[in-house]
């Protein structure tokens, strides 16, 4: 099993290679670890894949769910990791006692497990050694207390009648070393919610390694004032607070759904239309937004990040890693490509660097009662606006192609109610769209997907008939 890890990480035994590993993990060693864990019953259940990322030469993960029994309240998420060096599961062990003591272990025996290398791992939920709160998270009756004292009352709530709910933590995003979200639902967040909302009694938690979430929390409160005054109907996600001791952000749930199932609808050219004239509020609003800026108009904004366009060059190069190991010559064209638009955008110097997003896309807005939710504010920054045109551009393009819609009319919306801009913006918002429409095929095309080459080599084409001028 040791030699086919090298050759599969390696990238020698390609495309197919990679897929056979992570549709089918136990027949490269998964077997043994989920033993460790599920005694008896391992192989009674399939785990689901979710996601997978590959590392030419360093490393294969695989995202998956388990559905381990009756017992069990709701699927359990788990990773699985293929590694051409040991991996180091060395402050596991006191995580593993926390989530037995937490009550957080039924039905597994064990949350961690490893090949006798140490190439092959497995770590299941709540298990993250970079996120050791992760572990209290799950439990719902730290939850309940952190909502409590998020609302400012005590966890009982005194006399005042709560609904009885009874407290559940359900994984969204489950990613060791990396971030972590989770849907909670207690008595706390459904009293504040209202039993009226379909989402009532939900919040989400996103975890992280750092004071993002803080950020967040305070970006949302700016765009709140700044967009509530100018563009009525859209406004940031609702945050519940942030809590330091765990660096993480508790963020209202919201009823809706992605703008992207919005698109085969006739009225989505006014609702783009409305997104365009969020955006241009958030641009011009400079980086310090007079409205914050201004005593006691609303909480000021952090400091924030800066980002440029070279940035985003080298992000896509990386996130095309695996293309340039599995499809070489894709991926020398790839790099081609990228070169062609770092020339093109060295050619116009960018505007100054104002208030983005930085992951505008249509995932991240909410179509909810009306209004439009702006989610995932992790990412707002400093940056040249020409990057969110781009990526916005980009992702409807996406998104518009996969439900068959013909893209020029949404993007025509969005840009009429972006409204006029320097044709220095405009040009390097193309480049940008069409870098950012690589990125999107190096990242939302797994490559366990059986057509994974032929959507790569398409993507690819179509970005050298945008360098080429040959799809504006």
């Amino acid at each position: 099993m040791s030699g086919q890890i090298t050759r599969l990480v390696a990238g020698h035994l390609g495309p197919e290679g990679v897929r056979r590993a992570v549709s089918d993990p136990f027949a490269y060693g998964l077997g043994p670890l989920l033993d460790q864990c599920l005694p008896g019953r391992s192989r009674l259940v399939v785990p689901h894949l979710l996601r997978s990322k590959y590392k030419p030469g360093h490393k294969l993960t695989a995202y998956y769910t388990l559905d381990a029994g009756q017992d069990c309240r709701a699927p359990r998420h788990l990773a699985v990791t293929w590694s051409m060096v040991p991996a180091d599961l060395g402050g596991t062990s006191p995580l593993e006692r926390e989530a037995e003591s937490r009550g957080l272990m039924e039905p597994f025996t064990r949350l961690v497990a490893a090949s006798p290398d140490g190439c092959l791992t497995l770590v299941i939920a709540p298990i993250d050694p970079a996120f050791p709160r992760l572990v209290r998270l799950y439990e719902p009756g730290y939850v309940t207390s952190t909502a409590a004292s998020l609302a400012g009352r005590p966890a009982t709530g005194g006399r005042e009648v709560r609904p009885q709910v009874h407290p559940e933590v359900q994984t969204i995003r489950y990613r060791p070393g990396q971030r972590h979200v989770l849907r909670v639902v207690t008595a706390e967040t459904a009293g504040e919610a209202g039993e009226s909302s379909p989402a009532s009694g939900a919040t989400f938690v996103k975890a992280y390694r750092d004071g993002t979430g803080a950020r967040a929390v305070a970006v949302a409160a700016v765009l709140d004032t700044v967009l509530t005054a100018s563009v009525p109907g859209v406004r940031p996600a609702r945050p519940i607070g942030y809590v330091e001791a765990d660096q993480a952000a508790w963020w209202a749930a919201e009823d809706g759904e992605p703008l992207w199932r919005r698109l085969t609808d006739p009225r989505a050219p006014g609702v783009l239309r409305r997104i365009g004239q969020a955006l241009r509020v958030v641009h011009d609003a400079g980086p310090v937004p007079a409205d914050a800026a201004r005593p006691g108009a609303a909480p000021a904004l952090p400091p924030l990040p800066t980002y440029d366009a070279s940035a985003e060059l080298a992000v896509t190069a990386r996130a095309a890693e695996h293309i340039q190991g599995l499809l070489p010559e894709a991926g020398a064209r790839i790099r081609e490509v990228i070169g062609r638009l770092g020339d093109g955008l060295a050619a116009r110097r960018a505007e100054p660097a104002t208030l983005t997003h930085g992951d505008l896309k249509c995932d991240n807005l909410l179509a909810t009662n009306g209004e439009l939710r702006l989610l995932d504010l992790d990412r707002v920054a400093i940056a040249e606006p020409a990057l969110d045109l781009g990526k916005f551009v980009a992702d409807l393009s996406w998104w518009c192609a996969s439900l068959d819609v013909v893209a020029r009319p949404a993007i025509s919306a969005f840009l009429d109610g972006y409204g006029p801009c320097d044709r220095v913006r405009q040009a390097r918002a193309h480049d940008l769209a069409v870098l950012f429409q690589l990125k999107l095929a190096a990242r939302r095309i797994p490559v366990h997907h059986p057509e994974w080459a032929d959507y790569v080599l398409r993507a690819v084409q179509r970005a050298e008939n945008s360098v080429d001028g040959g799809a504006r």
